[in-house]
């Protein structure tokens, strides 16, 4: 074989080594879900703090241990956490976020949940719950669970009034973004 022959192949595997390895990570790397919490939530009277944390089908173990069961028969895909800081506090919220696939998914989590005692609460998401200590609620395909970073290494707890603030900034966010989320 001469030479350009030569330089001819190894430019042809060269190129085509790019676009499988382009092909590779778009199909590997890109979320299949769209959802508002990737980029914060842009509040102002909370302030995110550290990534956004993504969970799925596959490492939903990694994060929680016992309770996926209770998700993922109902159609969970994905769990979204993100850590909040009210300015001027020690305060830190953790706010989980679950994509159940469908409303009657996000529904029966928070079916679930919300039996163990507690009370309803108006004016947030398709349905609302607190025990005083967390506030859960949903909205379209979203169960949401906010309260307390059991991780925080701080004296200062979120009161309910803090829980309150976030979860209906939250769910107003929910309403803008998602034009079809009924309640």
């Amino acid at each position: 074989m001469d030479r350009a022959g030569y330089r001819s192949i190894c430019l042809h595997i060269l190129l085509l080594s790019i676009v499988v390895m382009a092909v590779s990570l778009a199909i590997g790397c890109c979320p299949r879900h769209e959802n508002p919490f990737l980029h914060g939530l842009g509040l102002k009277q909370f302030v995110q703090r550290g990534p956004t944390e993504v969970y799925n089908r596959d490492n939903i173990f990694d994060y929680m241990n016992g309770e996926a069961e209770t998700y993922l028969p109902l159609g969970f895909s994905l769990l979204y956490t993100e850590r909040y800081r009210k300015p001027g506090t020690g305060k830190l919220i953790l706010v989980e976020v679950y994509d159940m696939g469908s409303s009657n998914g996000a529904r029966g989590v928070f079916d679930a949940y919300s039996r163990r005692g507690g009370r309803r609460v108006e004016g947030i998401g398709s349905a609302a719950w607190t025990d005083n200590s967390l506030i859960l609620f949903w909205r379209s395909k979203y169960f949401f669970r906010v309260g307390p970073d059991p991780s925080a290494q701080t004296d200062a707890t979120p009161d309910l009034k803090d829980l309150f603030e976030l979860s209906r900034n939250i769910d107003h966010m929910i309403l803008r973004g998602d034009k079809g989320a009924g309640k």
